[in-house]
């Protein structure tokens, strides 16, 4: 777990940044509940929201080859089986990919290729992160576009955003590591929701890496693909345009299905409240006049009313006639 919240300042921490954090200088004395959205299901007789966990920290580690990765630091629950808890599943090669890819950018060692031209010759823009303006300290993993200002809660596996928006790529770099199949939908969606907020993304699958395993994790190439935000969002223009027509249609619709239910229930209430203002003895005024009649008030706009001699006999008849057409039933 990259995430957890703090017991003493309820803030969600990153176990990334957190040794940096100046409020946080006495790790080891703090508490640590577990990101619910971590979680996939506890027992019922756990609160999800209380569940403790432990900081690890960071360290280098070398395989039998000699090659030294980097493991980042995180958050763990002790004794996790026993107590039958069970967080979002992830498949030990994606975790691998992600801590590789992780340990590369702290490294400062990655290069990326995020333009292609192709007049009037072809050639591609590459760049080593070295020469980015990359915010070291913001730098996360398994990140959420609520952590960002977004409007869903999109995870990404690595991102690295940037100080200052660079001409190109944007606000930052979001890597995502795609090991399992996906649709093409769901890639346009997800590119596109990072895209909109500025960042630009690349995915890595499995196919990229000549090995990943516990003994030896490697690219096939140094370089990783960058798609821009501006050229995702002019490539999938057309996708976007009609999914933001076909959810506006829903929200149109459903708004008109709101105002109609609105409108019969506001119709409803107001004769509600005219009938109890012409019935109600409380509400009502009854003044007595010389005849002892009890002459009762206008439902509609609260004249006394007067009663009147018609074809049909006598009936309560507004004064403020033709402004004012209500009548009422006389009663003798």
């Amino acid at each position: 777990m990259f995430y957890a919240i703090c017991k003493s300042t309820g803030e969600k921490v990153n176990s990334i940044t957190i040794e940096q954090d100046p409020k946080y200088q006495f790790i080891n004395d703090e508490e640590f509940y577990a990101d619910p959205d971590e979680i996939e299901d506890c027992p019922d007789n756990l609160d999800i929201k209380k569940i403790k966990v432990v900081f690890r920290k960071g360290k280098n580690i070398i395989n039998w080859l000699g090659t030294e990765y980097y493991i980042s630091p995180c958050f763990f629950i002790p004794n996790k089986s026993k107590l039958g808890i069970n967080t979002i599943p992830e498949s030990p090669e994606h975790k691998m990919a992600k801590n590789f890819i992780y340990d590369r950018i702290k490294k400062k060692n990655l290069e990326i290729s995020y333009s292609k031209i192709t007049k009037p010759e072809k050639y591609t823009l590459d760049e080593n992160i070295f020469n980015l303006p990359i915010d070291y300290d913001k730098i996360g993993i398994e990140i959420t576009t609520s952590r960002i200002g977004g409007l869903s809660s999109r995870r990404a596996d690595v991102i690295m955003p940037f100080i200052v928006k660079h001409p190109i790529l944007g606000n930052g770099v979001i890597i995502e590591i795609q090991f399992s199949k996906q649709y093409k939908r769901t890639k346009v969606s997800r590119e596109l929701d990072w895209a909109i907020r500025g960042f630009s993304v690349a995915w890595i699958y499995r196919k990229d890496f000549e090995k990943i395993n516990d003994i030896m994790i490697k690219l096939n190439s140094d370089k990783i693909n960058v798609d821009s935000y501006a050229n995702l969002i002019k490539e999938n223009n057309k996708s976007h345009i009609r999914d933001l027509k076909f959810t506006t249609q829903s929200c149109v619709r459903q708004l008109e299905a709101e105002k109609q239910k609105l409108s019969e229930e506001v119709k409803k209430w107001t004769q509600e409240i005219v009938l109890e203002i012409v019935n109600d003895s409380g509400i009502m005024q009854k003044i007595q006049n010389g005849n002892n009649i009890s002459q009762p008030v206008c439902g509609k706009c609260g004249a006394l009313m007067t009663l009147k001699n018609g074809r049909n006999g006598k009936f309560w008849a507004c004064p403020n006639f033709p402004r004012c057409k209500c009548t009422s039933v006389y009663i003798e």
